[in-house]
């Protein structure tokens, strides 16, 4: 078989067929920024700084075929979707170095959500004016949303120039937040959450059912924009860490179909990132077309159970621990990985890719192995 470009790997697994090698694409972002000796304000505010990071890890700890979701330089955008502001590095007295974080509490009452249904944009917009000191009135509430879309830009611009340079983004700056995590982590918080799951589980339907069609029209330009046809969809809260199977059919299943499908009709490949332990919820995901998604393992599921069950279905993507590239020893991570190539990898559609971020403080030898390992071991 010849040489394949990182597109064509990437592209190969997705669609279930087994490439020239498996294709590495992990999440770098807050450990580039420390590799490169930058501080992650720079990271999440200066795009070109954060291409130049990844880079240099690129360069000097292994090609890699793509990269995952990245705030870098969407630090704005990250400004612009939070209802309470966020923790960010170097805003607000916080430290440059700091991680940012949202910051999760309670602001809307059960009352709320027929208000949240009847207009989530008018809704959302109204909650951020009231809540936020950096926004006096719309325009202020608009002003920063201009500038996410400006920062949004830049991002699919340089998704476009690595694209140029032969590694492949795997979302870009694609993106669509699933109403329930939403609900979950700005409005309600999530034990407010769970117990309207119980109390207020007609209104719940109906506002995430609202917000989801918000996002259908917002998720079409970035793919057009950068060339990357996949869109990352973030999934916690739903998770079978925190859902009964009964509560993650009636609250989440109808609604993650819908957005799979109709990202799938417009030719994107919705990129699912699991954080928790969706190990239990594996046989749900054999409802989406067949080729056409990506299971993305954030090292709490079971990886090779995915591939038992979904194998077939779904390219899957992960999985190496963040705790084994901050503590293990770069043999231990070459074992891992050479299992993942071998055993998730066997027969095609798997993406390599660490579980989650790679964590700030991981071992650059450790990162350099997992880079490595694509070439060294054959499925």
């Amino acid at each position: 078989m010849s040489a394949m470009t990182a597109r064509e790997r990437i592209d190969a697994a997705v669609a279930l067929r087994k490439p020239d090698r498996v294709p590495v694409a992990p999440m770098l972002d807050v450990f580039a920024a420390r590799y490169a000796g930058i501080t992650q304000h720079r990271m999440i505010f200066d795009i070109k700084a954060a291409d130049l990071a990844f880079q240099k890890v690129y360069d000097e700890l292994g090609a890699f075929d793509g990269f995952n979701v990245s705030n870098a330089g969407a630090g704005r955008l990250v400004l612009a979707l939070s209802i309470v502001k966020p923790v960010i590095p170097g805003v607000d007295g916080v430290d440059e170095n700091a991680l940012w974080q949202f910051v999760e509490k309670t602001v809307m009452e059960p009352g709320e959500y027929a208000a949240l249904a009847e207009d989530p944009n008018r809704f959302m917009r109204d909650k951020a004016i009231a809540l936020r000191e950096d926004m006096k009135g719309r325009a202020d509430y608009y002003r920063m949303k201009m500038l996410g879309q400006l920062d949004v830009f830049k991002v699919l611009l340089s998704a476009r120039a690595w694209r140029r340079r032969g590694v492949e983004p795997m979302v870009a700056a694609n993106i669509l937040l699933f109403p329930l995590e939403q609900i979950s982590t700005q409005l309600r918080s999530y034990a407010d959450f769970v117990t309207d799951l119980y109390r207020h589980p007609e209104e719940v339907k109906r506002a995430a059912r609202a917000m989801l069609k918000t996002w259908f029209p917002k998720c079409l330009l970035g793919p057009y924009v950068s060339g990357v046809k996949r869109v990352f969809i973030g999934l916690t809260r739903t998770s079978a860490s925190l859902l009964s199977p009964r509560q993650f059919e009636e609250f989440a299943l109808q609604d993650l179909l819908e957005a799979c499908g109709y990202l799938i009709r417009h030719g994107i490949t919705p990129l699912l990132h699991l954080d928790n332990d969706w190990t239990a919820f594996f046989p749900y995901f054999r409802e989406m077309p067949a080729g056409k998604c990506i299971l993305n393992l954030d090292g709490s599921s079971d990886i090779f159970k995915a591939k038992e069950v979904l194998g077939d279905r779904m390219c899957i993507m992960g999985d190496v621990p963040a705790t084994l590239l901050k503590l293990g020893e770069p043999e231990e991570v070459e074992a891992y990985c050479e299992r993942l190539i071998r055993e998730v990898g066997a027969d095609g559609g798997f993406i390599l890719s660490s579980g989650c971020d790679i964590p700030i403080d991981a071992k650059p030898e450790n990162v350099r192995a997992m880079l490595q390992s694509v070439r060294k071991f054959k499925p």
